[in-house]
Protein backbone atom coordinates (compact mmCIF):
# COMPACT_ATOMS: atom_id res chain seq x y z
CA UNK A 1 0.00 0.00 0.00
CA UNK A 2 1.48 3.18 -1.50
CA UNK A 3 0.60 6.50 1.13
CA UNK A 4 0.85 10.27 0.14
CA UNK A 5 0.95 12.48 2.95
CA UNK A 6 0.40 16.28 1.83
CA UNK A 7 1.75 18.73 4.32
CA UNK A 8 0.09 22.00 5.78
CA UNK A 9 0.37 24.79 3.38
CA UNK A 10 3.91 26.21 4.19
CA UNK A 11 5.22 23.59 6.59
CA UNK A 12 8.40 21.47 6.22
CA UNK A 13 10.34 19.06 7.97
CA UNK A 14 12.87 22.06 9.02
CA UNK A 15 10.06 23.74 10.63
CA UNK A 16 8.70 20.55 12.51
CA UNK A 17 12.62 20.52 13.55
CA UNK A 18 13.37 23.70 14.38
CA UNK A 19 9.75 23.18 16.66
CA UNK A 20 11.18 20.33 18.09
CA UNK A 21 8.04 18.56 17.08
CA UNK A 22 9.85 16.04 14.00
CA UNK A 23 10.32 13.22 16.21
CA UNK A 24 7.14 12.85 17.60
CA UNK A 25 5.20 13.38 14.48
CA UNK A 26 7.07 10.77 12.79
CA UNK A 27 6.67 7.76 15.33
CA UNK A 28 2.92 6.76 14.17
CA UNK A 29 4.78 6.31 10.15
CA UNK A 30 7.58 4.57 11.49
CA UNK A 31 5.00 2.18 12.51
CA UNK A 32 2.96 2.30 9.43
CA UNK A 33 6.13 1.62 7.33
CA UNK A 34 6.87 -1.23 9.61
CA UNK A 35 3.97 -2.97 8.27
CA UNK A 36 4.01 -2.80 4.60
CA UNK A 37 3.61 1.28 3.69
CA UNK A 38 5.38 2.78 1.41
CA UNK A 39 5.31 6.48 2.47
CA UNK A 40 5.47 9.57 0.64
CA UNK A 41 6.34 13.14 1.60
CA UNK A 42 5.27 16.48 -0.40
CA UNK A 43 6.83 19.49 2.15
CA UNK A 44 6.78 22.92 1.33
CA UNK A 45 10.42 23.12 2.60
CA UNK A 46 13.21 23.13 0.35
CA UNK A 47 16.44 20.16 -0.07
CA UNK A 48 17.59 20.68 3.15
CA UNK A 49 14.08 18.39 4.17
CA UNK A 50 15.82 15.35 2.27
CA UNK A 51 18.16 15.33 5.10
CA UNK A 52 15.71 13.82 7.83
CA UNK A 53 15.13 10.83 5.40
CA UNK A 54 16.92 9.02 8.04
CA UNK A 55 14.09 9.47 10.35
CA UNK A 56 12.17 6.63 8.60
CA UNK A 57 13.18 4.15 5.72
CA UNK A 58 11.96 3.71 3.46
CA UNK A 59 10.59 7.27 2.58
CA UNK A 60 10.05 9.23 -0.22
CA UNK A 61 10.39 13.03 0.57
CA UNK A 62 9.33 15.97 -1.87
CA UNK A 63 10.13 19.29 -0.80
CA UNK A 64 8.45 21.60 -3.15
CA UNK A 65 9.55 24.73 -2.22
CA UNK A 66 11.65 25.99 -5.12
CA UNK A 67 9.34 24.99 -8.08
CA UNK A 68 6.65 27.18 -6.18
CA UNK A 69 9.13 30.12 -5.21
CA UNK A 70 7.65 33.46 -5.73
CA UNK A 71 8.24 37.19 -4.64
CA UNK A 72 4.59 37.18 -4.26
CA UNK A 73 2.41 34.93 -1.78
CA UNK A 74 -0.45 34.78 -3.62
CA UNK A 75 1.65 33.44 -6.46
CA UNK A 76 3.44 30.77 -4.84
CA UNK A 77 -0.53 29.49 -3.86
CA UNK A 78 -1.24 29.63 -7.28
CA UNK A 79 2.16 27.51 -8.44
CA UNK A 80 0.69 24.94 -6.07
CA UNK A 81 -2.38 24.05 -7.58
CA UNK A 82 0.40 22.81 -10.29
CA UNK A 83 1.38 20.08 -8.19
CA UNK A 84 -0.31 17.38 -8.92
CA UNK A 85 0.84 17.50 -12.35
CA UNK A 86 4.20 18.62 -11.80
CA UNK A 87 4.42 15.36 -9.56
CA UNK A 88 1.98 13.53 -11.61
CA UNK A 89 4.09 10.48 -11.23
CA UNK A 90 3.87 10.29 -7.61
CA UNK A 91 0.29 10.70 -7.43
CA UNK A 92 -0.43 8.17 -9.55
CA UNK A 93 1.29 5.77 -8.28
CA UNK A 94 0.04 6.53 -4.62
CA UNK A 95 -3.46 4.57 -3.16
CA UNK A 96 -4.55 7.09 -0.99
CA UNK A 97 -3.76 10.57 -0.14
CA UNK A 98 -3.62 12.58 3.15
CA UNK A 99 -3.70 15.74 4.14
CA UNK A 100 -2.01 16.39 7.97
CA UNK A 101 -4.18 19.36 8.18
CA UNK A 102 -7.64 21.52 6.46
CA UNK A 103 -5.29 24.38 4.96
CA UNK A 104 -3.62 23.25 1.77
CA UNK A 105 -6.08 20.26 1.53
CA UNK A 106 -7.61 21.60 -1.89
CA UNK A 107 -4.30 20.71 -3.97
CA UNK A 108 -5.12 16.85 -2.29
CA UNK A 109 -8.45 17.03 -3.32
CA UNK A 110 -7.99 18.32 -6.98
CA UNK A 111 -5.36 15.62 -6.95
CA UNK A 112 -8.32 12.86 -6.25
CA UNK A 113 -10.68 14.14 -8.61
CA UNK A 114 -7.94 14.08 -11.15
CA UNK A 115 -5.94 10.78 -10.21
CA UNK A 116 -8.85 8.66 -8.86
CA UNK A 117 -7.29 8.45 -5.46
CA UNK A 118 -8.95 7.40 -2.30
CA UNK A 119 -8.43 10.45 0.04
CA UNK A 120 -7.98 11.04 3.98
CA UNK A 121 -8.85 14.76 5.48
CA UNK A 122 -7.11 14.70 8.99
CA UNK A 123 -8.21 17.82 11.22
CA UNK A 124 -5.89 17.50 14.05
CA UNK A 125 -8.15 20.72 15.06
CA UNK A 126 -10.81 21.34 13.07
CA UNK A 127 -9.76 24.65 10.98
CA UNK A 128 -13.82 26.47 10.34
CA UNK A 129 -14.69 25.80 14.37
CA UNK A 130 -11.55 27.17 15.44
CA UNK A 131 -11.83 30.20 13.43
CA UNK A 132 -15.24 30.95 14.94
CA UNK A 133 -13.58 30.13 18.25
CA UNK A 134 -11.73 32.60 17.61
CA UNK A 135 -13.29 35.78 16.42
CA UNK A 136 -15.08 35.60 19.27
CA UNK A 137 -12.08 36.47 21.89
CA UNK A 138 -10.57 39.26 19.31
CA UNK A 139 -10.89 42.52 20.40
CA UNK A 140 -9.68 43.69 16.92
CA UNK A 141 -12.74 42.36 14.79
CA UNK A 142 -13.20 43.35 11.58
CA UNK A 143 -16.55 42.33 9.88
CA UNK A 144 -15.06 42.36 6.70
CA UNK A 145 -12.39 39.82 6.74
CA UNK A 146 -14.80 37.91 8.81
CA UNK A 147 -17.60 37.45 6.26
CA UNK A 148 -14.69 36.70 3.79
CA UNK A 149 -12.66 34.53 5.15
CA UNK A 150 -15.55 32.79 6.47
CA UNK A 151 -17.08 31.88 3.11
CA UNK A 152 -13.68 30.92 2.15
CA UNK A 153 -13.28 28.37 4.55
CA UNK A 154 -16.55 26.96 4.80
CA UNK A 155 -16.31 26.20 1.29
CA UNK A 156 -12.83 24.61 1.05
CA UNK A 157 -14.01 22.54 4.15
CA UNK A 158 -17.63 21.88 2.57
CA UNK A 159 -15.68 20.54 -0.97
CA UNK A 160 -13.31 18.60 1.14
CA UNK A 161 -15.24 17.02 3.62
CA UNK A 162 -17.89 16.08 0.87
CA UNK A 163 -15.12 14.01 -1.47
CA UNK A 164 -13.18 12.41 0.81
CA UNK A 165 -13.27 8.98 1.19
CA UNK A 166 -12.48 9.02 5.10
CA UNK A 167 -12.41 11.86 7.53
CA UNK A 168 -10.22 12.11 10.57
CA UNK A 169 -11.04 13.81 13.83
CA UNK A 170 -9.62 14.24 16.96
CA UNK A 171 -12.70 14.71 19.38
CA UNK A 172 -16.14 14.22 19.25
CA UNK A 173 -17.27 17.87 19.59
CA UNK A 174 -15.44 18.90 15.69
CA UNK A 175 -17.34 15.30 14.52
CA UNK A 176 -20.73 16.92 15.90
CA UNK A 177 -19.71 20.26 14.55
CA UNK A 178 -19.32 18.48 10.50
CA UNK A 179 -21.86 16.96 10.85
CA UNK A 180 -24.26 19.45 11.57
CA UNK A 181 -22.62 23.03 9.61
CA UNK A 182 -21.78 20.52 6.37
CA UNK A 183 -23.95 17.85 6.52
CA UNK A 184 -21.55 15.06 6.26
CA UNK A 185 -22.08 11.34 6.97
CA UNK A 186 -20.68 9.92 10.05
CA UNK A 187 -19.75 6.55 9.20
CA UNK A 188 -17.28 8.32 6.41
CA UNK A 189 -15.47 9.93 10.40
CA UNK A 190 -13.34 8.22 12.51
CA UNK A 191 -12.22 9.22 15.79
CA UNK A 192 -8.33 9.02 16.29
CA UNK A 193 -6.75 11.15 19.32
CA UNK A 194 -3.60 12.83 18.74
CA UNK A 195 -0.75 10.23 19.61
CA UNK A 196 1.76 10.20 22.42
CA UNK A 197 4.67 8.20 22.80
CA UNK A 198 4.03 6.46 26.26
CA UNK A 199 7.09 5.07 26.43
CA UNK A 200 8.54 8.82 26.24
CA UNK A 201 6.29 10.55 28.20
CA UNK A 202 5.44 8.70 31.81
CA UNK A 203 5.80 9.00 34.70
CA UNK A 204 9.38 9.44 36.35
CA UNK A 205 11.30 9.08 40.03
CA UNK A 206 12.12 12.96 39.93
CA UNK A 207 11.95 14.74 43.10
CA UNK A 208 8.54 17.77 42.23
CA UNK A 209 8.98 21.17 42.90
CA UNK A 210 6.80 22.43 45.09
CA UNK A 211 4.41 24.88 44.36
CA UNK A 212 5.58 24.36 40.97
CA UNK A 213 3.16 25.05 37.86
CA UNK A 214 4.16 24.53 34.10
CA UNK A 215 2.49 25.70 30.79
CA UNK A 216 3.36 24.30 27.47
CA UNK A 217 2.37 25.87 23.73
CA UNK A 218 2.56 28.56 22.02
CA UNK A 219 1.91 32.35 23.41
CA UNK A 220 -1.34 33.45 21.66
CA UNK A 221 -4.20 35.04 22.58
CA UNK A 222 -6.31 31.76 22.60
CA UNK A 223 -4.27 30.31 25.41
CA UNK A 224 -5.53 32.85 27.80
CA UNK A 225 -1.79 33.76 29.36
CA UNK A 226 -2.69 37.10 30.75
CA UNK A 227 -5.59 35.34 33.41
CA UNK A 228 -2.79 32.50 34.17
CA UNK A 229 -0.21 35.21 34.61
CA UNK A 230 -2.85 37.36 36.81
CA UNK A 231 -3.86 33.77 38.66
CA UNK A 232 -0.54 34.16 40.03
CA UNK A 233 -0.79 37.64 41.85
CA UNK A 234 -1.63 36.80 45.19
CA UNK A 235 -0.35 32.82 45.18
CA UNK A 236 2.48 33.12 47.40
CA UNK A 237 5.36 30.83 46.96
CA UNK A 238 3.90 29.54 43.55
CA UNK A 239 5.93 29.67 40.47
CA UNK A 240 4.70 29.69 36.96
CA UNK A 241 7.45 28.29 34.33
CA UNK A 242 6.52 28.99 30.61
CA UNK A 243 7.35 27.19 27.63
CA UNK A 244 7.31 28.03 24.08
CA UNK A 245 6.73 31.08 21.98
CA UNK A 246 4.78 33.49 20.46
CA UNK A 247 3.81 36.84 19.07
CA UNK A 248 2.31 37.90 22.86
CA UNK A 249 5.91 36.90 24.19
CA UNK A 250 7.01 40.37 24.96
CA UNK A 251 3.82 41.58 26.07
CA UNK A 252 3.53 38.64 28.58
CA UNK A 253 6.80 39.63 29.86
CA UNK A 254 5.86 42.93 30.89
CA UNK A 255 3.04 42.04 32.01
CA UNK A 256 4.36 39.53 34.37
CA UNK A 257 6.83 41.98 35.74
CA UNK A 258 4.28 44.96 36.47
CA UNK A 259 2.39 42.48 38.37
CA UNK A 260 5.51 41.19 39.86
CA UNK A 261 4.25 37.81 39.59
CA UNK A 262 6.78 34.86 39.80
CA UNK A 263 7.02 33.92 35.74
CA UNK A 264 9.89 32.44 34.48
CA UNK A 265 9.92 32.23 30.25
CA UNK A 266 11.88 29.06 28.99
CA UNK A 267 11.54 29.38 25.39
CA UNK A 268 11.41 26.75 23.31
CA UNK A 269 12.18 23.25 24.44
CA UNK A 270 12.60 20.36 22.26
CA UNK A 271 10.04 17.75 22.52
CA UNK A 272 11.85 14.89 23.90
CA UNK A 273 13.41 17.06 26.52
CA UNK A 274 9.38 17.93 28.09
CA UNK A 275 8.72 14.91 29.91
CA UNK A 276 11.29 15.42 32.87
CA UNK A 277 10.74 18.80 32.92
CA UNK A 278 6.71 17.91 33.06
CA UNK A 279 7.63 15.29 35.96
CA UNK A 280 9.23 18.18 37.65
CA UNK A 281 6.49 20.09 38.11
CA UNK A 282 3.80 20.01 40.77
CA UNK A 283 0.86 21.14 38.14
CA UNK A 284 0.80 21.32 34.20
CA UNK A 285 -2.00 24.17 33.59
CA UNK A 286 -3.81 24.86 30.13
CA UNK A 287 -6.30 27.96 30.47
CA UNK A 288 -7.04 28.06 27.23
CA UNK A 289 -10.31 29.77 25.52
CA UNK A 290 -10.56 26.92 23.15
CA UNK A 291 -8.85 23.85 21.92
CA UNK A 292 -8.75 20.58 19.83
CA UNK A 293 -7.15 17.59 21.04
CA UNK A 294 -3.89 19.33 22.34
CA UNK A 295 -0.89 17.50 22.57
CA UNK A 296 1.13 19.26 25.22
CA UNK A 297 -1.96 18.10 27.57
CA UNK A 298 -1.86 14.31 26.63
CA UNK A 299 1.59 14.68 27.02
CA UNK A 300 1.60 16.12 30.53
CA UNK A 301 -1.03 13.31 31.64
CA UNK A 302 0.93 10.41 29.96
CA UNK A 303 3.43 11.84 32.69
CA UNK A 304 0.67 11.27 35.49
CA UNK A 305 1.20 14.88 36.13
CA UNK A 306 -1.73 16.77 37.77
CA UNK A 307 -3.53 18.90 34.99
CA UNK A 308 -5.38 22.22 35.13
CA UNK A 309 -7.47 23.19 31.81
CA UNK A 310 -10.22 25.31 31.29
CA UNK A 311 -13.61 24.01 31.08
CA UNK A 312 -14.19 24.51 27.32
CA UNK A 313 -14.24 22.74 24.23
CA UNK A 314 -11.15 20.04 22.95
CA UNK A 315 -10.27 20.38 27.47
CA UNK A 316 -13.49 18.94 28.93
CA UNK A 317 -13.68 16.49 26.56
CA UNK A 318 -10.49 14.94 27.76
CA UNK A 319 -10.48 16.02 31.56
CA UNK A 320 -13.12 14.84 33.19
CA UNK A 321 -12.58 17.34 36.76
CA UNK A 322 -11.00 15.17 39.90
CA UNK A 323 -11.49 12.08 38.40
CA UNK A 324 -8.49 12.15 35.59
CA UNK A 325 -7.35 16.08 36.30
CA UNK A 326 -9.37 19.40 37.46
CA UNK A 327 -11.35 22.19 34.94
CA UNK A 328 -11.51 25.59 36.14
CA UNK A 329 -12.86 28.99 34.58
CA UNK A 330 -10.65 30.82 32.15
CA UNK A 331 -10.82 33.46 34.77
CA UNK A 332 -7.50 34.51 36.42
CA UNK A 333 -10.07 34.06 39.81
CA UNK A 334 -10.92 30.23 38.75
CA UNK A 335 -7.27 29.48 37.70
CA UNK A 336 -6.10 31.05 41.22
CA UNK A 337 -9.02 28.73 42.85
CA UNK A 338 -7.96 25.94 41.15
CA UNK A 339 -4.74 26.00 41.89
CA UNK A 340 -4.92 25.83 45.82
CA UNK A 341 -7.29 23.65 45.51
CA UNK A 342 -5.03 21.50 43.63
CA UNK A 343 -2.23 22.13 45.89
CA UNK A 344 -4.73 20.87 49.30
CA UNK A 345 -5.77 17.77 47.81
CA UNK A 346 -2.51 15.59 48.00
CA UNK A 347 -4.56 12.35 48.52
CA UNK A 348 -7.12 12.76 45.83
CA UNK A 349 -4.04 13.48 43.44
CA UNK A 350 -2.44 10.59 43.28
CA UNK A 351 -5.77 8.92 42.20
CA UNK A 352 -6.52 11.43 39.53
CA UNK A 353 -2.29 11.07 38.37
CA UNK A 354 -2.84 6.90 37.76
CA UNK A 355 -6.32 7.56 36.57
CA UNK A 356 -4.73 10.11 33.51
CA UNK A 357 -2.30 8.02 32.66
CA UNK A 358 -4.57 4.71 32.21
CA UNK A 359 -6.50 7.50 29.91
CA UNK A 360 -4.01 7.98 27.94
CA UNK A 361 -2.48 4.42 27.50
CA UNK A 362 -6.54 3.51 26.19
CA UNK A 363 -6.76 5.94 23.68
CA UNK A 364 -3.74 7.89 22.57
CA UNK A 365 -0.76 5.29 22.37
CA UNK A 366 0.63 4.99 19.16
CA UNK A 367 0.18 1.54 19.30
CA UNK A 368 -3.53 2.43 19.23
CA UNK A 369 -3.50 5.17 17.19
CA UNK A 370 -1.34 3.18 14.56
CA UNK A 371 -3.88 0.23 14.85
CA UNK A 372 -6.98 2.77 13.84
CA UNK A 373 -5.24 4.47 10.98
CA UNK A 374 -4.08 1.27 9.33
CA UNK A 375 -7.47 -0.30 10.04
CA UNK A 376 -9.02 2.62 7.68
CA UNK A 377 -6.18 2.26 4.94
CA UNK A 378 -6.73 -1.29 4.65
CA UNK A 379 -10.80 -0.97 4.71
CA UNK A 380 -9.86 1.31 1.74
CA UNK A 381 -7.59 -1.00 0.12
CA UNK A 382 -10.24 -4.22 0.44
CA UNK A 383 -12.60 -1.83 -1.62
CA UNK A 384 -9.87 -1.02 -4.34
CA UNK A 385 -8.91 -4.90 -4.76
CA UNK A 386 -13.28 -5.31 -4.81
CA UNK A 387 -13.15 -2.49 -7.42
CA UNK A 388 -10.37 -4.57 -9.45
CA UNK A 389 -11.94 -7.76 -9.23
CA UNK A 390 -15.13 -6.54 -10.70
CA UNK A 391 -13.35 -4.44 -13.37
CA UNK A 392 -11.90 -8.15 -14.74
CA UNK A 393 -15.26 -10.32 -14.77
Amino acid sequence: MNLLLMFTYGVSLQKWYNLGIIYREFEVYKRLVQRNLTLFIITYGDQKDLEYSSLIRPINIIPVKNIIASKFSFLQKLKSFLLPFRHRKVFRSVDIIKTNQMEGSLIACIAKLIFGKKLVIRCGWEWFRTYLSDYKIRTNKNPIKYVIRYIRMYLIEFFAYKIADGIILTNEYDIQFIVQKFGINKRKIKLIYNFIDTTLFKPLNKEKEEKSVLFIGRLTQEKNLFNLIKAFNGLDGFSLDLIGDGPLKHELEKYAKKLDANVNFLGIIANNKLPELINQHQIFVLPSFYEGNPKVLLEAMSCGAICLGSDVIGVNNIITNKKNGYLCETTSEGIREAILDISQNSDENKKISKNAREFILANCSIPSVTKKELELYEQFSKQNDRLKLKGKN
